[in-house]
């Protein structure tokens, strides 16, 4: 990795005190969103003659940055709170006629489960169906999910990374699998983008893609955005009302003409008060240096320290949980003699922060951590 890369990375993160391998739960903000934050702060304690377009802008900043990640258009992107949250939008957007069959995987994360759920609860034209993977190691393939998916379905959500085992599904056979059945392919990128590109051909074939922000793309918690199609946004109504997304919102001396009319595109799911300053300032700083040092280059500089971690932690002692030939940015592994708890402990000894999920230890490796800090984990581990 090139030498401004690696000062880049170093200006921003040495604030950072432990070897953090812990992304996948909770990704650190860079230095510059501190300063994004203190910025603001000082308008949130002194708003004195803060106008109205350059407050309302900051959702908008946001907004083109996120696109930008996406090479899409500012008017497919939605501010939300969460991956549930999106997931509820658009579960109360459809109209389902009777015998409609949601889809997911089962032990997919909650995010992905429980609207759905609540759909089928409260919905009774609903059916809400899990696929069950034959064996644990498995990857839901699209000749497995064309096998398993009841011909009425309407809506298939799934994680494009797995939580708990980094396990990463093909998006472009599983998305033209959706196309072809014209079923509404909902992608949860929570665990995968910020540490890797979604490219253009994949985004082609995802109808709504979700992302919660406080992880790979080092924003804060309580941020969340989707993409949605232009298919998705014929598709799915918005059943949440605020003043903000109403089109008379941006002109004070209007605000009491009442219209059902939203603003273009996506921002008709919006959530209320979207431009958040101490929120938006802190995402800022993240999504700025992701697009700065280049996803492309992040997603290489993580695969190498997962590559190097792989080559030589000691298989005799851990299950290797996660595919060898996945190109995630998670490992999980489990010791053949499992004392997890105690690991984890030793490992919080040695100044190494990983997360134990399902019983397996896991590892996410991230554009601030280093060769001499995978060298120590596998040091402590082996």
């Amino acid at each position: 990795m090139s030498t401004s890369f690696e000062d880049t990375v170093r200006q921003e993160f040495s604030h950072i005190k432990s070897n953090y391998f812990n992304t996948a739960y909770f990704g650190p903000s860079p230095i510059s969103s501190k300063q994004n934050v203190l910025n603001f702060l000082e308008k949130e304690l002194d708003p004195s003659f803060y106008d109205y377009p350059t407050w309302f802008n900051i959702a908008e900043q946001t907004r083109v940055l996120i696109s930008n990640l996406l090479s899409c258009s500012a008017d497919n992107i939605t501010h939300s709170t969460s991956v549930s949250d999106i997931n509820n939008t658009i579960a109360n957007g459809i109209k389902f006629n009777k015998g409609d069959v949601i889809s997911a995987i089962n032990n997919d994360y909650p995010s992905n489960i429980l609207p759905w759920m609540l759909k089928a609860k409260n919905d009774p034209n609903v059916d809400f169906q899990t696929l069950t993977l034959d064996h644990t190691d498995d990857v839901p393939t699209a000749e497995w999910i064309s096998k398993n998916l009841s011909p009425k379905t309407k809506v298939f959500c799934i994680s494009y990374v797995t939580f708990d085992t980094g396990k990463k599904i093909d998006l472009i056979r599983i998305g033209k699998l959706m196309q072809e059945r014209n079923i509404l392919f909902l992608v949860d990128a929570t665990q995968a983008l910020g540490g890797m590109p979604i490219t253009q051909e994949e985004l082609s074939y995802i109808d709504v893609l979700s992302c919660a922000s406080y992880k790979w793309l080092l924003g804060p918690y309580g941020h969340a955005f989707a993409y949605f199609s232009e298919k998705a946004q014929k598709t799915i109504h918005h059943t949440n009302a605020n003043w903000v997304t109403s089109p008379t919102s941006m002109n004070v001396n209007n605000l009491l003409e009442y219209t059902t009319d939203t603003v273009p595109g996506a921002r008709k799911y919006d959530r209320g008060q979207t431009s958040n300053m101490l929120v938006s300032s802190c995402l800022k700083g993240g999504i700025e240096l992701l697009t700065k040092l280049g996803l492309d280059n992040i997603e290489k500089h993580n695969q190498k320290l997962k590559n190097h971690f792989l080559n030589n932690f000691h298989p005799e002692k851990y299950h290797l949980i996660t595919p060898i030939n996945s190109t995630s940015n998670i490992v999980a592994v489990k010791e053949k003699q499992p004392s997890f708890s105690k690991l984890k402990e030793k490992l919080k000894e040695e100044n190494i922060d990983v997360s134990v999920r399902q019983g397996n230890i896991r590892l996410s490796f991230h554009l601030f951590n280093t060769l001499e800090q995978v060298n120590h984990l596998l040091n402590v581990i082996n």
